[in-house]
């Protein structure tokens, strides 16, 4: 075994404890507030914006917006001449969707953390598998970032992870962020 899988297996296992022990709904609150929530909530809209865009009543909404723009004068026409209605948009938007992700979170959170001993271990199960995720998705980024940096750096972080027991070159090799990246 390599020095990589000994040390994913350490991580592995403080992340699985970390999420028993704190269970899914203060994990799921964790990493759902403050930064972690504002980036999820920016991921959302990205991905999400084209398709909210593409709505009839929206392009109706942003081409009556920029017909009143245009009939302001000239700084609202210089508005709408850099399509300020699709930023107003995406930050509407965005507002709709940190809404709709604190009232999820609160939900789920919620009944999770029932008082009830069925419920105590569902949180605990989960809290571990969330965790672990987490963890899935720490590593991806780490790897996301070598591969940015590139170059005999990437090259030889990848040799070190060659021949892994838990097969974390083949995870790096085949990192789902890099195409989304790329």
């Amino acid at each position: 075994m390599l020095t990589a899988d000994w040390i994913a297996i350490g991580a592995i296992i403080i992340f699985a404890l970390l999420g028993a022990f704190l269970g899914f709904g203060k994990g799921l609150k964790f990493f759902t507030s403050g930064i972690f929530g504002i980036i999820i909530s920016v991921v959302v809209c990205y991905l999400t914006l084209g398709f909210v865009l593409d709505i009839s009543f929206v392009k109706e909404l942003l081409a009556k917006f920029n017909e009143w723009l245009y009939s302001k004068g000239s700084v609202a026409t210089f508005l709408a001449d850099i399509s300020i209605g699709k930023v107003v948009a995406a930050i509407i938007l965005f507002i709709i969707v940190q809404i709709v992700r604190m009232i999820v979170v609160k939900i789920l959170k919620s009944i999770v953390e029932i008082d009830n001993k069925f419920f105590i271990v569902i949180n605990k199960i989960l809290g571990t598998a969330f965790f672990l995720a987490v963890l899935v998705a720490i590593a991806l980024i780490v790897f996301q970032i070598f591969a940015w940096i590139g170059g005999e750096t990437y090259v030889n972080f990848y040799s070190n992870l060659e021949g892994s027991l838990l097969l974390l070159d083949k995870l790096c090799a085949n990192n789902p962020l890099i195409s989304i990246f790329s």
